[in-house]
């Protein structure tokens, strides 16, 4: 499994096109993390997406979308790396966002759309088709 996030990964790094970027990933030509902690993440946040039927094809990308404890982790680990990091309010609540570099974000809402406090996780990951 590991050997396949690392060969998507690598995909993603050597057929990014510039000007053609999923939902918040960072400007085209930064480089995508091929560390072993990266790819763990990546890695586990795929799987949960796959098991929990969490996956949205989209004209050019499939979307994997990975919750809870996977997610809080790769939020985490994101932070740690001092991930580019952007607050928004959108129409649904008030979010904190981590950018994984040229592939996607992970999210921690703090906020519902009545602007009630929650405490919610999730990452995006974007696979160009």
């Amino acid at each position: 499994m590991l050997y396949n996030a690392a060969k998507a990964l690598l995909f993603l790094a050597l057929s990014h096109s510039p000007g053609v970027e999923p939902a918040g990933s960072s400007p085209a030509g930064s480089g995508i993390s091929m560390t072993p902690d990266a790819l763990m993440h990546y890695s586990y946040c795929i799987s949960s997406a796959k098991d929990r039927n969490a996956v949205i094809d989209l004209e050019r990308f499939v979307l994997y979308r990975c919750h809870g404890d996977i997610a809080i982790s790769y939020y985490n680990y994101l932070g740690r790396m001092h991930a580019r990091e952007t607050i928004a309010r959108e129409d649904v609540g008030l979010f904190t966002y981590r950018f994984i570099t040229g592939i996607g974000r992970c999210w921690y809402k703090t906020q519902d759309a009545a602007g009630l406090p929650v405490s919610e996780y999730g990452c995006d990951v974007y696979v160009e088709i």
